[in-house]
């Protein structure tokens, strides 16, 4: 019996250091591949791997999802040297003459080999995986409007801004577009009002915009968005708060933000109730500018003690983000409400900055980490445990004796 406990410590030990090895070994740069849509179209495609942990690795290639049947892959299984930091490699796109219109995708799945494998039929649950995906997007014949309604409680001018970000996916120009915007509350309309206009190109993105100057009771409405082009409606509904909300949010912002790194993003609730806020937890949702989701976030659930500032925290891994502008998408949820926010984020080599209606929140001082340092800090204090009860044990049973 002893020497089978004693057995399993050592196993537990080594499987927690091998862990520590193989994790976070391979990175894939770019993330997304995004095309247009050409018939018998064909395309070399150009992928970087990289070897985060400098060392010897054998790495498979595969590929899955609706485009797998026209990619070729330039080879199945890599090897990489320590002295290798990273690797070019690349596929070949052949697209039929015609493909159903909207998203098509395909992952090429890089994967860790244990060592001296080359079976990439042999794989075990421990190796690590990265993909680099492949958008295409194929235009819907004559006019298609693909829309998102964005609801921002602006405070300081205590006016309601509705953004509706708008991409012509069709393949003919649209002449005309605009929109209308009804509130509800409780089944009843409450108010009504309209959006610019103007016109939009195949494969063009713009937003249409309204402002709403709530003259009834605070509360949570329904927002119905009818969006005409052309003769062609899309209709699009979402919930919101107007007036003044019992939560509110005083800032968002990032410590010392370095691309690659996970970025820790707090933000700053303040609970304008007399009562305790439990179980709030914060979502954040990010889109690229064709509206595909780049992240979901969620935080931890929290506690707000009344009247006072509470800090939410939630991480964002961006070793594979790309620089750039992103869409947003912030939801506090709590006491069976939701409070929602958007903002523009702003990303550089060493910047991340919220940009909301009315106010920007900038990247801040203090601490960054790598997501690799946070799982190897998991792991050694697993380790530690493990040995700290095994030590204890060995001792407990020589007082026994």
């Amino acid at each position: 019996m002893n020497k089978k406990i004693i057995s399993l410590l050592i196993v537990v030990v080594f499987i927690s250091l091998f862990l520590m090895q193989s994790i976070f070994a391979l990175g894939v740069t770019p993330g997304r591949t995004t095309l247009d849509f050409s018939s018998n179209l064909e395309k070399e495609i150009s992928f970087e791997v990289v070897n985060t942990e400098n060392k010897d690795m054998n790495v498979a290639f595969s590929v899955e999802g609706d485009l797998a049947g026209f990619i070729t892959l330039s080879s199945d299984v890599e090897s990489f040297s320590s002295k290798e930091s990273s690797k070019i490699f690349k596929y070949k796109l052949n697209l039929p003459k015609g493909l159903s219109p909207g998203l098509h995708e395909a992952k090429i799945v890089i994967t860790e080999l244990p060592k001296d494998m080359e079976n990439k039929e042999v794989l075990i649950q421990a190796t690590v995986s990265v993909v680099t995906q492949l958008h295409i997007y194929v235009p819907y014949p004559g006019k298609y409007l693909e829309a998102k309604l964005d609801v921002v409680n602006n405070e300081k001018t205590n006016l309601i801004n509705f953004y509706i970000p708008l991409i012509s996916r069709g393949d003919t120009n649209i002449q005309k577009v605009s929109g209308l915007i009804n509130i509800y509350k409780n089944g009843e309309k409450v108010s009504g009002i309209k959006t610019n206009e103007f016109s939009i190109n195949a494969g063009e993105r713009k937003e249409l915009l309204a402002d709403w100057i709530p003259t009834i009771a605070p509360g949570q409405y329904l927002a119905e968005a009818k969006i005409n082009y052309d003769g062609e409606e899309v209709i699009i509904k979402k919930e919101f708060n107007a007036g003044n909300e019992s939560l509110g949010i005083l800032s968002i912002g990032v410590n010392d933000f370095k691309l690659g790194d996970v970025a820790r993003i707090k933000i700053l609730v303040q609970n304008k109730l007399s009562d305790t806020i439990k179980g709030a937890f914060a979502k954040l949702d990010v889109y690229d500018s064709n509206m595909g989701n780049v992240a979901e976030l969620k935080s931890e659930n929290y506690e707000i003690p009344a009247l006072s500032n509470k800090e939410i925290v939630m991480y964002w891994d961006t070793e594979y983000l790309n620089q750039g502008r992103y869409d947003s998408e912030l939801n506090i949820d709590y006491n069976k409400k939701i409070l929602s926010k958007n903002f523009k984020v702003d990303v550089t080599k060493d910047s991340m900055s919220f940009t909301g209606v009315g106010f920007v929140v900038s990247s801040e001082g203090g601490g960054k980490f790598k997501s690799s340092s946070l799982l190897y800090v998991i792991i050694g204090f697993l380790i530690l445990i493990n040995l700290a009860w095994f030590i204890w044990w060995i001792r407990h049973k020589k007082k026994k004796k």
